[in-house]
């Protein structure tokens, strides 16, 4: 997964590596970093990396400086291997231990722990893949702090999840579902109405799922039709469907806005209702069927603009809403939506919970 879990494996090996690194000078002392590296300049061997803190520090690498690459996935520094300055590239994580300068800009390197980003690409995809294959999406129902279980609403399902006490806890930002803006949590921050996806082997039983990692979110979804559209300003105001309240959708850069094509909008409308799907429609598309199938579909329809939008237009809304209830940013936006409506008054909550932790927004 992108990075989080990278780097909690690598902050096992800061122990290590400064045990190992040689002592600082008398009055310098021993920092380490984590972060991407952004430039190398191999006749100064020097490079610069972007800090997870998002500050920048310059570098630099002595010729008996130890640079050790991690395999994707490990944690022991013993399974590292040595590589030279001219094996790093832009891209690759590192851990870089040594004494940094009292402004913080630079730091003498005495040790370097390395990942490199073909190698993350490898491990991300390894990641995604358990997802898809373990993973489960849906909308907490009730919880059980005594038994540590979570009941979710994952489509038409009702599942329960089952803790533990090596159980992993993240909770997404209150603006983000990026991953990467996650925070670490605990099973006290899950509350009635959370999305939350989960990770974990499903059990005999079919419905209870064994949790490794649990990662939650308060988000609001909604179905509404517009009224009027500021594409100027980025704002949609509509109807609640539901409330029958005026809500703004507020709709930024990192807004995600797809449209359901109508035989999809069709098809998907026919098994809220239950019937058979339509001989004369377009088979559905491939895949394991349930939520994630449906995620990864509606990630590969072609994006589209505010501008393109209308007064009158249904739209499903999932995003983060602040203390004005009047307000929604939006993270996923859907129209092409009136067959679904009509079909069911489940179905944003349904869709968009799901769609919510697909793509780059869920755990990679």
């Amino acid at each position: 997964m992108k990075y989080v879990y990278l780097l909690l494996g690598i902050f096992a090996f800061v122990y290590q590596a400064s045990a190992q690194a040689p002592a600082p000078a008398a009055g310098a002392a021993r920092s380490q970093i984590i972060g991407q590296v952004t430039s190398l300049d191999a006749a100064a061997h020097r490079l610069v990396m972007r800090d997870d803190q998002g500050g920048t520090v310059s570098v630099s690498v002595a010729e008996n400086t130890p640079v050790l690459r991690v395999p994707p996935g490990e944690t022991d520094l013993k399974k590292a291997t040595k590589i030279t300055f001219a094996d790093i590239g832009a891209g690759d994580r590192i851990l870089a231990v040594g004494a940094k300068s009292e402004d913080g800009k630079e730091l003498a390197a005495r040790t370097l722990v390395i990942m490199s980003k073909a190698d993350i690409a490898q491990l991300e995809q390894r990641e995604q893949q358990d997802w898809q294959t373990r993973g489960v999406a849906g909308i907490v129902t009730a919880t059980d702090a005594e038994h540590k279980t979570l009941s979710i609403k994952s489509g038409q399902k009702t599942l329960t999840i089952q803790a533990a006490a090596q159980t992993d806890y993240r909770r997404y930002a209150p603006d983000s579902v990026k991953f990467s803006d996650s925070v670490p949590s605990s099973y006290s921050d899950i509350k009635p109405g959370d999305q939350v996806r989960v990770l974990g082997n499903k059990q005999p039983d079919g419905v209870t799922i064994q949790a490794e990692r649990i990662v939650s979110g308060a988000f609001r979804q909604i179905a509404a039709t517009i009224n009027s559209i500021r594409p100027e300003a980025g704002e949609i105001r509509v109807t609640d469907l539901a409330s029958k309240k005026p809500v703004t959708i507020a709709v930024n850069s990192s807004s995600v806005l797809k449209k359901l094509p109508t035989f999809l909008a069709t098809r998907l409308s026919q098994r809220y209702q239950g019937g058979a799907p339509n001989a004369a429609a377009p088979p559905a598309p491939a895949g394991r069927g349930g939520r994630e199938d449906l995620g990864q579909v509606l990630d590969r329809l072609p994006a589209f603009s505010l501008a393109e939008l209308k007064p009158g237009d249904a739209i499903m809304v999932s995003g983060s809403a602040g203390a004005d209830a009047s307000r929604l940013t939006a993270i996923t936006l859907l129209a092409g939506v009136e067959p679904l409506l009509t079909a069911s008054p489940n179905a944003a909550r349904d869709i968009m919970a799901g769609w919510n932790f697909g793509g780059d927004n869920a755990p990679e």
